[in-house]
């Protein structure tokens, strides 16, 4: 999964990866458009580069395997303008050759984060207000995290600031009105990543822990190794 991230502007951008592929939705609500993918398999989210690119290195088949790897919630304007990218379609290890553990270099530089088990959301501004939604928008899960930062203006100030600059901050709402398998006795709402809008970069972790330093935010844990 060693790419650059497909830039992205507009709704126009994508749809070209996903024309004709049931396994994704383009749902328009009250103020936003919500581009996803209901279902998964190997036909969905082809290799970007491998044993799944047809012979001569097709250079759009590979941009659109990349395309579609972003369709996971991705929130737009009603007129097509990007306004939230979450994180991209990644795999679990032996999940995909790709991500073989004989195929990860693991001499490069990375973290090992802790697993939370919990829902994925993000702020977003819609009709003007500052929401929050999982992959599929404003929902029940959402409201709840929604609720939850009602009383933590930090949380709110943070997502302005970053929204407004053309980030995505990416929380998991940990939570047994949502429970998954953990049992979380205390609701979280935890910073995992920070991802630029139009390019699909994400802050490093040092930087995210001095965010959430800054704004006094919980910071997904980096595990020492």
């Amino acid at each position: 999964m060693n790419y650059a991230f497909p830039k992205i502007y507009n709704i126009d951008d994508v749809l070209c990866a996903i024309e004709g592929s049931p396994e994704f939705i383009v749902a328009e609500k009250d103020g936003y458009k919500v581009v996803n993918y209901v279902v998964a398999t190997h036909e969905t989210f082809p290799s970007v580069e491998g044993e799944d690119t047809p012979e001569g290195g097709d250079i759009s088949y590979a941009y659109h395997a990349m395309l579609r790897r972003e369709c996971r919630g991705l929130l737009f304007d009603l007129d097509g303008k990007l306004i939230n990218r979450r994180y991209h379609k990644f795999f679990n290890v032996n999940e995909r050759e790709e991500t073989a553990i004989h195929a990860i270099d693991w001499s490069r530089p990375h973290v090992i984060l802790e697993k939370l088990d919990g829902s994925m959301v993000s702020p977003c501004y819609v009709n003007g207000h500052l929401r929050w939604m999982t992959k599929m928008g404003i929902t029940d899960t959402s409201m709840e995290a929604e609720a939850f930062v009602a009383s933590r203006p930090d949380y709110a100030e943070l997502a302005a600031h970053y929204l407004e600059n053309g980030f995505t901050p990416i929380f998991e709402w940990c939570s047994n009105k949502n429970r998954i398998v953990l049992d979380y006795p205390e609701d979280r709402l935890v910073l995992t990543a920070m991802r630029e809008n139009a390019s699909g970069n994400y802050l490093l972790q040092d930087a995210l822990e001095a965010i959430g330093r800054r704004y006094g935010i919980e910071v997904v844990e980096a595990y020492q190794h």
